[in-house]
């Protein structure tokens, strides 16, 4: 009776000690065809890093399933994803503290599924990836909307026409871009910052003449409105 008492013990404090699940091993088998007739392979993971560069490192659980494929991931079974159909601002341009820290209070040591643009997923040096990042679509664990979506809708990004998309995203992303413009929402709030090349793509510009109180004010809303973006995440 003791040992039995001891062995039940045990497993309670076992399953009391909260360690992060580094992804499933269950992993979605099937694949969603994108509109260029390539695939998207979905996979679970655990976000380990946001990097000052918006790139998402994601420890996964089927490293050898990614080697066999030839897909970029190192001993450790990370690998890096940079964010698709995206364009984010970056290197002290306005607002790029402000996109980053948002990156990393929704992801950073949570739980993830993953969609990979498996094009950009290669590992293979004379690729035109030689960063080895590979693009992809991140939501947190159970939830149906997606990283990008709520950099939309919160004005922290641009659409990238310009690499590999799944139309289905680009199409939600699309829209909120679409609205948040209409609102001047975060980085549409900065008079000139975006240069449309169309009416929906565009590159940010190096903004000359940025009135300060300006870009405060839009900090300020945006830090308001930061216990806003996990309710939006998790519907």
């Amino acid at each position: 009776m003791k040992k039995l008492t001891l062995i039940v013990l045990s497993a309670l404090i076992l399953s009391s000690c909260k360690t992060p699940n580094y992804g499933s091993e269950e992993e979605i088998n099937h694949v969603i065809e994108k509109s260029t007739g390539t695939e998207v392979a979905t996979y679970n993971g655990y976000v380990v890093e946001v990097t000052e560069d918006n790139i998402i490192r994601v420890k996964v659980p089927k490293r050898d399933d990614m080697i066999q494929k030839g897909w970029a991931i190192n001993e450790d079974g990370i690998v890096k994803i940079a964010l698709a159909s995206i364009k984010l601002p970056t290197d002290n341009l306005p607002l790029s503290h402000e996109t980053n820290a948002t990156l990393k209070k929704l992801l950073l040591d949570k739980e993830i599924t993953l969609d990979i643009l498996e094009e950009t997923a290669t590992s293979d040096s004379e690729n035109s990836n030689p960063l080895n990042e590979t693009q992809g679509y991140i939501h947190l664990k159970n939830s149906k909307v997606s990283i990008q979506e709520v950099l939309f809708k919160n004005g922290l990004a641009i659409i990238d026409q310009s690499s590999p998309s799944v139309k289905s995203y680009m199409s939600k992303l699309e829209n909120l871009q679409t609205l948040a413009r209409n609102k001047s929402l975060g980085v549409w709030a900065i008079d000139g910052f975006v240069n449309l090349n169309n009416t929906l793509e565009g590159h940010f510009t190096d903004v000359l003449d940025v009135n300060e109180e300006e870009i405060k004010s839009i900090i300020k809303d945006i830090k308001v409105n930061e216990s806003d973006f996990e309710k939006f995440l998790i519907k």
